[in-house]
């Protein structure tokens, strides 16, 4: 499962860390944020993100009518319905988590997935609590990527926030979760974009913790879930 994220760089720290190597020029880009001036759904870092809550979500700008490999666009965490009538956050369900197995059959994610809807949600890691043993109390864990010798994803201190189209971003590794995002609209215009986290049995590195895990993303991976279907 995942109920709890950290998402604490500045916005331009988060593009700096979302850098990716252009193969054509063999330079590293940056991933432009969306136009969202008009917009409520502003990315705002926090330690204790939770869902309704906005984050980075790297996407194809194609889904946004942009020529950009790769755009970073401010989303609220939480997928609402398409056919939800009333205020965006009132629908009742709960769709921060999807399940990967029940994806192809769902009323809600099929169709966001059948268009190809696909997104990378970014973050320094999750959280996850195991219940201790005889005693009823919840333990909390902090998930996240291995860092560089030396940088330490909880201290700040420790971070290097460089960056070069030579020799990339310095800083901290970014988690990198597989989403789906959707959009919706409310009867006065007003557009939502909103997304859930896909989630899958857990690894053996993660399964003492907890029997579900987010589909965690490296590499290549990251490029072919951003691509359209």
């Amino acid at each position: 499962m995942c109920g709890r994220t950290a998402c604490s760089l500045c916005a331009e720290d988060v593009q700096k860390a979302c850098t990716y190597l252009d193969r054509k020029s063999d330079k590293y880009k940056l991933p432009h944020w969306a136009d969202n001036v008009k917009s409520r759904q502003q990315y705002k870092p926090s330690h204790n993100v939770a869902p309704t809550d906005v984050t980075p979500v790297l996407v194809s700008g194609t889904h946004f009518n942009d020529e950009s490999e790769r755009m970073l666009q401010p989303m609220m965490w939480g997928m609402v319905p398409v056919w939800h009538k009333g205020d965006y956050k009132s629908h009742g369900l709960s769709t921060n988590n999807c399940r990967i197995e029940g994806l192809p059959t769902s009323k809600l994610y099929s169709g966001p997935l059948k268009r190809g809807q696909r997104c990378v949600v970014v973050c320094e890691g999750f959280y996850e609590w195991q219940t201790t043993k005889g005693k009823g109390n919840k333990q909390p864990y902090f998930i996240y990527m291995s860092q560089n010798e030396g940088v330490r994803v909880e201290d700040p201190s420790t971070w290097s926030c460089d960056w070069s189209e030579d020799n990339g971003w310095k800083g901290p590794k970014l988690l990198h979760m597989a989403g789906l995002f959707d959009v919706w609209t409310s009867p006065e215009g007003e557009v939502i974009y909103s997304y859930t986290v896909i989630t899958l049995e857990s690894n053996d590195t993660l399964s003492w913790l907890h029997h579900r895990m987010p589909a965690i993303l490296e590499g290549d991976q990251i490029t072919k879930t951003q691509a359209s279907i």
